[in-house]
């Protein structure tokens, strides 16, 4: 019988991460009769069956979860190891990788990296834009420390997943001052409006659509854009009326100005804003300071400006 081995330990957690032995030959880059056999021997020592067969993918049996909920363990501690004792260049500093989801708007991304910089100048920041998929298992993973987010994670990790909400923003509907002077009576006015639309799954494009439906209101659709600036620039030009996060619209650079259309109404859609991280054995210090301290309620103001400058 052959001696237990890590190295056959991480090849079975690298095949159950990726579902098939030719997927997980890829990354591990040996060849698909070499990792096969090696799963072999693994099963052979451990005296189970790891994975059954269906169709091309592999499913774990009951004892390959439990093998693979040790192996996660022993490889997320690992990871930290790594994390902390390896760059060598930032040894000493305070360190964090956050992951930033495709929706979530520039302006709130700043405001957290200003809170981080302004509590410890030092802290070295590494920072990745990606689907929301990608980034838990990023975080799973120990790629990254911490996520931002505009929707809380509910799915079940291998370890503890904490969600905290940190705030949710006014959206405002901007438009040119020459289109603003015509839109009264909000918000029926928006009823056959140009308007330049969010692209879903972001969380606001939901909650957008539900405030039209509430209200009877079918918006013209000019354009369904991902990139929240992108709208805010056309917005400027008179292509239709935008819906921004206040904040976005408050931290603007100062050029033109767009007309806060529904500054005095009492009817708003909001958009949330989470962060999502992992318990780790030991938690890095820059992780729980943003966790206990960073909100955005502080960041508005009661009322939003009629008009705001751009």
């Amino acid at each position: 019988m052959i001696p237990f081995n890590y190295h056959h330990l991480y090849y079975f957690y690298v095949i159950a991460q990726e579902g098939s032995i030719s997927k997980a030959t890829k990354q591990l880059r040996l060849a698909q009769p070499t990792l096969s056999a090696q799963l072999r021997q693994f099963e052979e020592f451990l005296n189970v069956k790891l994975f059954i067969r269906e169709k091309r993918k592999l499913i774990l049996t009951d004892e390959g979860h439990k093998v693979l909920s040790y192996a996660k363990l022993i490889f997320d501690i690992g990871q930290e190891l790594k994390d902390r004792m390896v760059d060598l260049s930032h040894q000493g500093r305070p360190h964090i990788s956050i992951g930033i989801s495709n929706f979530v708007p520039k302006t709130i991304v700043d405001l957290l990296l200003n809170f981080i910089l302004v509590s410890d100048g030092e802290t070295y920041i590494q920072l990745k834009k990606d689907r929301m998929d990608r980034l838990v298992r990023d975080l799973d993973d120990h790629i990254v420390d911490i996520i931002l987010t505009d929707t809380p994670f509910e799915a079940k990790l291998s370890g503890d997943i904490r969600n905290k909400f940190i705030g949710k923003i006014p959206i405002v509907f901007c438009a040119h001052p020459r289109i603003a002077k015509r839109l009264k009576n909000f918000p029926k006015c928006l009823h056959e409006t140009p308007l330049l639309f969010p692209t879903a799954p972001a969380q606001i494009a939901y909650a957008l659509k539900e405030f039209f439906y509430e209200h009877h209101i079918e918006p013209k659709i000019v354009a369904e854009l991902q990139d929240i600036e992108a709208i805010r620039r056309l917005a400027l030009r008179g292509y239709g009326v935008a819906p921004l996060n206040l904040l976005t619209v408050k931290e603007a650079p100062s050029r033109q100005k767009l007309t806060i259309i529904n500054a005095k109404s009492k009817k708003h859609v909001y958009e949330k804003v989470y962060l999502i991280s992992k318990t780790r054995k030991q938690e890095l210090p820059v992780v729980e300071h943003i966790f206990k301290n960073f909100h955005l309620d502080h960041l508005l103001s009661d009322k939003a400006e009629q008009s705001v400058k751009n």
